[in-house]
């Protein structure tokens, strides 16, 4: 391709749409120093940095396409280690430990205290030549975020990331780290001011398609030591790691060699195991730091921030403190001139009983069991697994990130964020096992939920939130995602409404608040949308699967479910499809609202956006009475859409676009064009069922938001503008902000209406914002910042909604989700990879 063809732009609406080939990374491609790889490099030199480029890896048949950081941007939070219901450990890119939620701190509200445990010590530390070297770039910690600072934008919160000093001194640190994080791997360089080099491998067992390996609780961390110069060379590499984090009073540390063999001196295991001595409380907890293969190991106590105890670990290591839960490892060796040698250190965790309160040490709340303690039952069982399986494990990773590295549909940017995208699972994921509070839920699921902000707005299954991002989990792990099903269906109100939440912050009820509490089902605050989540919900699985036999067990709950959302406003009758509820239904301080919490300008009468999600509840509803033979129900859906058509051409449609809102009571319209109106032809498409706005309706009014939304952001789409196309100065959200997961349906939605390179586009700019300008790859944002056009995050964090994305293949080749699934689909393809070792 020439370079004219390759940044040929077509200027669409202001959005500068790039024609290129789907397997391109970026406009220009650098050219990384292939040559100088040190024999085993993890991935080449010179990669370009903060920007989508495509190079080799260790491992790796093809090419893949991802992002190194390098400096500035750096990401705001490292790759997690980490699975399904496991908990996680971020390892940052400057060489530290970063949150850490596997002993259970989880996350709570950021006014009850730090909202996770940040560790903010160094990982690891080699020693060679008479010096010492930190695998850090430098000793920074960060503290937890967020905080409460109130700007005019809803809501009033900043999670701007602010470092601090350990005072880790007289040290020599790595000059740079090369950090290339494609979960759950990362692959990371260290360039030394040394005679050797050091490139690390760090990876958890996360395999789609195989929901007990998925929740291994634990990480291998595979560390590649190179001789570069021309004489032999003799050291030690330590590994330091802090243990468990603040308990609480009265809580005691013990610690014991481990050491075991095996018939494969890989699978040897040497170290040490850490536990406390509570049992049958979230006090329990326990921990598995060892080497693995041949060579002495020395074992010893936290070396944290203390400058002297790493400058002496060719020495000695810290002895144990029965105060502090932390531990060291050391592993020395001897590499001959151009040398490779490998150690590989298993880190295995388990703290089965977790705490509704988020924390460990919270009184006063009930506890829930992690259904990974049931196939792991302690961190030594967990280790001797890793090491025993740690190559095969580590084959099906690779295998399932090559299929979608390697599909030729996909652009690799796309491919680079799809996989990155699944970390959102390792973050937010907790599944109980079916005891004490969760005893009428089923011996084998259980009951799996995902939390939508563990560090913002901590609440288990938000059923919007699982509405936007829970189709990996239908895809991967569809038992997951069917347990979740029963837990809406067993919490179910008797006037048929469904759950907002399992247990959360945002409850109507204080008994229900705390962040991680399974068992604590409430109304919530708003009321209009949470009937087509869970419809829309159980289709996915229903048309995933093809169990009809599951769509008849959830029949009557979701037609009670259908029935109670279309009775919210009763003197409009079967028009009331495309109106909110009765004003004063919703509470909790923001008035009768949706999903979109606009506290300006509101929602009121007949809606387009909510209008448009319920008529695409009832199509699905419709799909759903016609398979069970319900004639009756099909025939009442075909009354509310007719009557919903007739709303959207009467009273709704404004030329160009569709009104905000119409409200015939109080004589009032909104005619700011929303960008994201159109969120049910969207759900339409994706399901595969007929739409509900006409297609001469639908090519208008994406014209307009193209003109008008979409030209004002350089990033995505604005939420509101005025007719005319300027700034629509609006409160709450503010004048340039949107979410992330919106713009993904928006971007879906151009691709479904024969616009697949704006939409691609649109798309594209979106993540490449989110990934490499501003380094949220593994810390994905709400919403983006509505005060300025900055495309800085406002609000959010670990927000699973962004898991929308996964719907993207499917949109881009303009099939509906479950086309994926089929034979030679990006879907089946990763399910058969991760299934079988090449």
């Amino acid at each position: 391709m020439s370079l004219q063809q390759l940044v040929k732009l077509l200027a669409l609406g202001g959005l500068a749409v790039a024609s290129l080939p789907w397997g391109s990374s970026a406009l220009i491609a650098s050219k990384p120093d292939s040559t100088a790889t040190d024999g085993q490099r993890y991935f080449p030199r010179g990669i370009l940095h903060a920007s989508w480029q495509t190079f080799s890896a260790k491992g790796f048949t093809r090419p893949v396409t991802g992002v190194v950081y390098r400096g500035i941007p750096t990401p705001t939070c490292g790759m997690p280690l980490g699975g399904l219901d496991t908990g996680c450990i971020d390892l940052e890119p400057n060489g530290m430990w970063g949150y850490s939620t596997i002993f259970n701190h989880l996350g709570r509200p950021h006014h009850a205290g730090p909202p996770r445990v940040v560790c903010n010590e160094p990982m690891a530390a080699l020693a060679v030549g008479g010096e010492t070297y930190l695998l850090a770039t430098d000793a920074r910690g960060k503290l937890p975020r967020p905080v409460e600072n109130p700007t005019g934008v809803f809501p009033p919160t900043d999670y701007t990331p602010i470092y601090f000093d350990t005072d880790l001194k007289n040290i020599e640190f790595a000059k740079s780290i090369d950090y290339f994080g494609h979960y759950p791997i990362a692959d990371v360089e260290f360039d030394l001011p040394a005679p050797v080099s050091v490139g690390l491998r760090a990876w958890s067992p996360v395999l789609p398609g195989d929901a007990e390996a998925s929740m291994m609780p634990g990480a291998v961390f595979e560390f590649s030591i190179r001789n570069t110069s021309g004489a032999p060379q003799s050291g030690t590499l330590a590994f330091n790691f802090p243990g468990f984090g603040p308990l609480g009073e009265g809580v005691e540390i013990r610690q014991r060699e481990l050491s075991t063999t095996a018939p494969a001196d890989r699978a040897s295991l040497s170290g040490i195991e850490t536990s406390t001595t509570a049992n049958g409380t979230p006090l329990e907890m326990s921990y598995v730091l060892a080497a693995s293969g041949e060579g002495p190991v020395r074992t010893g106590g936290t070396l944290g921030v203390d400058s002297a105890a790493w400058n002496k670990i060719a020495q000695d290591l810290p002895p144990s403190d029965p105060k502090s839960s932390g531990s060291s490892l050391a592993v020395d060796f001897q590499l001959k001139p151009g040398e490779t040698i490998a150690r590989r250190i298993i880190l295995a965790w388990y703290a089965p009983l977790w705490n509704a309160g988020g924390m460990p040490d919270v009184p006063g709340t009930r506890s829930f069991r992690h259904m990974y303690a049931r196939h792991y039952p302690s961190a030594a069982d967990a280790a001797r697994q890793l090491a025993e399986q740690s190559d095969e494990l580590l084959q099906r990773v690779i295998a399932w990130q090559e299929a979608v590295y390697g599909d030729q549909r996909i652009p690799g940017w796309l491919a680079d964020c799809l996989i990155n995208n699944l970390h959102l699972i390792a973050e937010t994921s907790v599944w109980g096992q079916s005891e004490g509070p969760l005893s009428a839920f089923s011996q084998q699921l259980g009951l799996f939920a995902l939390n939508e902000c563990p560090r913002g707005c901590p609440q288990l299954e938000c059923i919007p939130c699982s509405f936007y991002g829970n189709m990996p989990i239908v895809y991967f792990f569809p038992e997951a995602a069917l347990s979740t099903l029963h837990g809406y269906k067993q919490y179910q109100f008797p006037d048929g409404r469904p759950p907002w939440i399992f247990g959360g912050v945002t409850a109507g009820e204080e008994a229900n608040k705390a962040p991680y509490d399974l068992a604590a089902p409430d109304q919530g605050y708003q009321s209009v949308l949470n009937a087509a989540c869970y419809v829309v919900m159980l289709d996915r699985y229903w048309q995933r699967t093809g169990d009809v036999a599951v769509l008849k067990e959830f029949y009557p709950s979701i037609k009670r479910a259908n029935d109670f959302s279309m009775n919210l406003r009763p003197k409009y009758g079967l028009s009331q499809v495309m109106a909110m509820p009765e004003p004063g239904t919703d509470g909790g301080g923001l008035g009768d609202t949706e999903w979109f919490e606009a506290p300006e300008p509101g929602w009121k009468g007949y809606v387009t956006h909510a209008g448009g999600v319920r008529m695409a509840q009832i199509q699905i509803m419709r799909r759903m009475a016609e398979a069970v033979g319900d004639l009756e129900y099909v025939a009442k859906c075909d009354l509310w859409l007719n009557a919903g058509k007739e709303v959207l051409e009467d009273k709704l449609w404004n030329g160009n676009y569709y009104l905000n809102f119409n409200d015939p009571d109080n004589q009032l319209t909104s005619d700011l064009i929303f960008g994201y109106q159109l969120d049910g032809e969207w759900i339409c498409d994706v399901h595969g069922v007929p739409g509900v706005f006409p297609k001469p309706r639908i090519d208008a009014t994406l014209q307009t938001i193209r003109r008008a939304n979409v030209a004002l952001s350089q990033s995505g789409a604005t939420n509101y503008a005025n007719p005319d196309g300027t700034p629509a100065k609006v409160g709450g959200y503010g004048t340039y902000g949107y979410f992330p997961p919106e713009l993904m349906m928006l971007a879906m939605t151009y691709m479904y209406e024969d616009q697949k390179e704006l939409g691609a586009e649109l798309l594209r700019r979106c993540l490449e914002n989110i990934v490499c300008q501003w380094g949220y790859a593994w810390d994905a944002p709400n919403t983006i910042r509505g005060d300025m056009d900055t495309g800085q995050r406002h609000f959010g964090a670990d927000y699973y909604q962004n898991m929308m994305l996964w719907f993207a293949p499917a949109a881009l080749a303009g099939q509906d989700m479950t086309a994926p699934t089929k034979p030679g689909g990006l879907v089946y393809n990763i399910l058969e990879a991760s299934r079988k070792a090449p």
